[in-house]
């Protein structure tokens, strides 16, 4: 009698190679904070950081329009036109 744990009926439960795989506590892969394309992503905190290092600091009107973006929800595109159209006028 030949007998095979588990049995194949088992929901989320897979044998590959005589390893048992249990698709809850399956290891995935962590994100790298690499996008698919090119270059990382870092956020405006991390990007601040490194700014800071190179002495560059953001100008309070500049910090404000950052949140103000961030609050209204605003894409990249968006913010970027605000930041465009603030210029213009100033």
């Amino acid at each position: 009698m030949s007998s095979s744990w588990p049995p194949a009926h088992l929901p989320g439960h897979r044998k590959t190679a005589g390893n048992l795989i249990d698709s809850e506590h399956a290891k995935t892969k962590a994100p790298s904070g690499k996008t698919d394309k090119t270059g990382f992503v870092i956020g405006r905190a991390g990007f601040a950081k490194i700014s800071a290092v190179e002495g560059i600091r953001l100008k309070p009107a500049m910090n404000k329009r950052a949140a103000v973006a961030a609050s209204k929800g605003l894409s990249a595109e968006e913010t970027r036109k605000a930041i465009i159209r603030a210029y213009r006028e100033g």
